[in-house]
């Protein structure tokens, strides 16, 4: 691949990527397939989720992604560059699920550490430290050792270190764990500034409504292979619009829809199942007949969680 093909080259690249664990030279060996044949492609600027049930497969493929493994078949690559090579490595950052700290190290310490482990001299590698720290809300506690931080603290010393020298891929598995509210949303902010920056983001995380608010695009990883690639661009067999009225309007709303589903009911409000977005002005139609004061219609999509296990149950 010449240097020009590097440039418009995906950031993250898998084709037909298996991954299996045992001894192959031993009868008594379990081997276990962790993925079977995964083939995707992030390109530059997209926040992407990695989502599915315990076991998976999902922490292989960040592992396999980062070159901390190697793959059984197939092959990764990372802006054009074969994964595990040093171009690779120079162009990621990886936040693991449970980082591994040197508790004696400050903050500081650790991120210069590590900026160095980069390449950068140390005078770059102290401002970096300094740029991280402000970023990340840790400079009250820069000096202190990392022992005695809380999780959520590790958390956000672990995504400093995987943000270093501005990476260009960014791998985090299950980066919210332990962080409060506050936490939360100061991650989802840096999140999309690294984004708008032009890096891409592999996301791999339980928690679907957070995740939720960072991207449209999703990987749906069940038992070692892609079940579904962009999976909320697919259409849920059955929709829902929620439509406000005045109050007063319960009784007679409920009456007019009768012959429909309806999902959640209040004195101001309805939700009710559509088969697609058709339904919704014969619904406003029943409503306006039955002398319903209309202040609002919102049809809503089908929201991840509900994705989620409509997909899980339709693989069972």
């Amino acid at each position: 691949m010449n240097a020009t093909d590097k440039e418009t080259a995906p950031a993250i690249q898998c084709e037909y990527v298996s991954k299996t664990y045992g001894r192959f030279w031993s009868a008594r060996s379990r081997r276990v397939r962790a993925l079977r044949f995964v083939s995707l492609a992030i390109e530059p600027g997209q926040i992407v989720g990695l989502i599915g049930p315990n076991g998976a497969g999902k922490t292989t493929l960040l592992t396999l992604i980062a070159g901390l493994i190697r793959p059984t078949e197939g092959r990764i690559s990372i802006c054009g560059h074969p994964a595990r090579s040093v171009a690779a490595h120079q162009s990621l950052g990886y936040m693991p699920e449970s980082p591994a700290l040197l508790l004696s190290y400050s903050p500081r310490a650790t991120l210069r550490y590590h900026a160095a482990l980069c390449g950068l001299s140390a005078q770059q590698s102290r401002q970096e430290a300094e740029r991280l720290l402000e970023q990340l809300d840790l400079r009250e506690v820069a000096d202190r050792r990392c022992g005695r931080f809380s999780l959520g603290m590790r958390q956000r010393l672990s995504l400093g270190i995987a943000l270093t020298n501005n990476p260009r891929v960014l791998l985090l598995d299950e980066p919210s764990n332990g962080l409060d509210p506050v936490g939360i949303f100061k991650l989802r902010e840096i999140l999309k500034g690294v984004r708008d920056s032009g890096a891409a983001i592999l996301i791999s995380s339980h928690r679907l409504g957070e995740l939720e608010q960072l991207t449209s695009r999703f990987i749906y990883l069940y038992r070692g292979e892609i079940a579904h690639l962009d999976a909320r661009n697919v259409p849920a067999t059955v929709g829902r619009v929620r439509i406000g009225f005045a109050s007063g309007g319960q009784l007679p709303a409920q009456q007019a829809l009768a012959a429909r589903i309806l999902i959640e009911s209040s004195d101001t409000e309805l939700v009710v199942a559509v088969n697609g977005p058709d339904d919704v002005p014969g619904i406003v139609r029943e409503l306006v007949k039955a002398g319903v004061s209309i202040t609002s219609v919102a049809p809503q999509g089908e929201s991840l969680e509900e994705m989620f296990m409509r997909l899980y149950n339709g693989r069972k």
